[in-house]
């Protein structure tokens, strides 16, 4: 149900745009009908490895970087690059850098990373977990993919099945071992403060309702029993914003659990692309205010009482308590939420432009 367009370049920007999303359209209403098997253990993962699944546009100069740290780090099986049209010799350079008949190269024509992400997926062969990487991130934190295996494996009874290695957010607290660079033509700063628990007393880590890009990995099962990102979230040229966390409250509707630990990369090297000039920016402030909507849409609000009850007495009955301060602010702030159901009422239409910004190729 993903899509591919290879070797199309004959076909208008405009007509495959329309190509695409009303495939995506009708995958999306038959891919959120499907449902994960049982509520029991989730399978091991100890059989495969990481698949790491690399969106690719315009960063040529981090090629070689990316994929050296890539091929250093235990744990990574395969790499897939999502080559989403680039125009600076970049797909060129993955093509030298990566290892023959292990590693390959998904292409789409700058349909958009949730659309290349999907295709890139299907690509996927030889793992159990699939990490989602972008290309202004660099992953040279050691040991994070075998980290990526080892909690998943750990949690198979609590069906960990989506895990982020940036950040999350919880009742507009954010948890995570970085802090994370908001662009400040966003007007969304906030301080990350640090994840309050630990894994086996080593390991920063916590169950939450929410897991960010980048690192956002899923189990391979999970992330196909879901069918993939939801391709109808953004239009080709419209800022890749919310797929994640749309994702992630997917997944625990059905019974899947999500959490954070911290994968420190060098990150936001070679800059924004969606912040890039301020017609950009303004066009990302307003898709931001629709992601909103559809991610509200999913469960009833953001932040449903069960699943912030369900992720607290997971991180009190398995984790170690690292900051017990930070847990304290956080109890205190979700309060506000756990106090009564959720109460969104979803629009009933929703824009397919912004304020008459018109998506522009990115």
């Amino acid at each position: 149900h993903h899509i591919a367009i290879i070797g199309q370049s004959d076909r208008s920007a405009e007509g495959m745009a329309r190509v695409v999303l009303a495939a995506a359209a009708a995958c999306g209403a038959l891919c959120q009908g499907w449902e994960l098997r049982g509520n029991g253990t989730l399978p091991s993962v100890a059989g495969g490895g990481v698949a790491a699944v690399v969106l690719s546009f315009n960063h040529r100069e981090n090629v070689n970087r990316i994929a050296a740290a890539l091929k250093r780090e235990r744990g990574i099986a395969e790499i897939v690059v999502a080559e989403d049209g680039s125009t600076d010799g970049s797909k060129e350079a993955w093509s030298r850098a990566l290892r023959g008949g292990r590693d390959s190269i998904a292409h789409t024509a700058d349909l958009h990373e949730i659309r290349a992400y999907n295709n890139a997926f299907r690509s996927v062969r030889n793992a159990s977990v699939a990490c989602f990487l972008q290309d202004d991130d660099i992953p040279d934190d050691a040991g994070w993919a075998s980290q990526v295996l080892e909690l998943m494996e750990a949690f198979r009874a609590e069906r960990l099945g989506i895990l982020s290695g940036l950040a999350t957010e919880v009742c507009q607290l954010e948890f995570g071992e970085q802090q994370v660079d908001h662009p400040a033509a966003m007007k969304n700063m906030k301080r990350t403060r640090p994840i309050p628990y630990l894994y086996d007393g080593r390991v920063p880590f916590m169950f939450a309702t929410e897991a960010w890009l980048s690192p956002l990995c899923a189990r391979v099962d999970v992330f196909r029993a879901l069918g993939g990102f939801d391709e109808t979230l953004a239009r080709p040229g419209e800022p890749g914003i919310g797929l994640d966390i749309h994702l992630s409250l997917r997944a625990a509707l059905r019974g899947i659990t999500v959490g954070v630990h911290g994968a420190k990369f060098r990150r936001g090297v070679g800059g924004h692309g969606t912040v890039a000039n301020p017609n950009k920016a303004k066009l990302r402030l307003c898709k931001r205010h629709q992601i909103s909507a559809r991610i509200r849409q999913v469960a009833g609000c953001r932040w449903p009482p069960s699943m912030l009850d369900h992720a607290k007495r997971l991180n009190q009955r398995h984790l170690v308590l690292r900051h017990p301060g930070l847990v304290t602010e956080m109890d205190t702030k979700c309060r506000a939420f756990t106090s009564h159901a959720c109460r969104y009422a979803p629009p009933r239409h929703f824009p397919e432009v912004c304020a008459g910004i018109v998506p522009t190729p990115s």
